[in-house]
């Protein structure tokens, strides 16, 4: 049985598609970053980085919410915005459906690709690589 996509990487007009729009992952960047913020609190981070405009930002938060990235609290004036899943889950998911669609799921190149390496990894070297990091990093 085919494993069913997170809501937010399914299209809602029929067409495939991998991930989620440039706009969409700087907001959700300011979200995790801040933890909670208000669409005033995104418009000023974000407005240092590129002009966006008042309105796309409160429609693109509201989709967001629509997909379960972000959950949305309308208790108080302005509604507050809390990321809904991790930042770490939905980057591994973006780059799983990547590596699904354009290389039919062929992990190992996605690992080779990320680490810059003119060749893939063979097993044995991934499992050094991942044992390596697992001894030397919080994984």
């Amino acid at each position: 049985m085919p494993e069913l996509s997170p809501k937010w990487l399914r299209s809602t007009k029929g067409a495939p598609f991998t991930g989620i729009g440039s706009l969409e992952a700087d907001i959700l960047a300011v979200v995790w970053e801040l933890g909670k913020a208000k669409v005033r609190d995104v418009y000023e981070i974000l407005r240092e980085r590129r002009n966006y405009r008042v309105h796309h930002r409160h429609d693109v938060m509201n989709n967001l919410v629509k997909k379960n990235l972000l959950n949305q609290d309308r208790s108080g004036i302005a509604y507050e915005y809390t990321p809904a899943i991790p930042g770490r889950e939905v980057a591994q998911t973006v780059l799983d459906s990547v590596v699904q669609r354009l290389l039919g799921g062929q992990r190992k190149c996605r690992h080779g690709h990320m680490l810059g390496l003119k060749r893939d990894l063979t097993p044995d070297e991934f499992e050094q690589l991942r044992s390596w990091a697992v001894e030397h990093f919080e994984l």
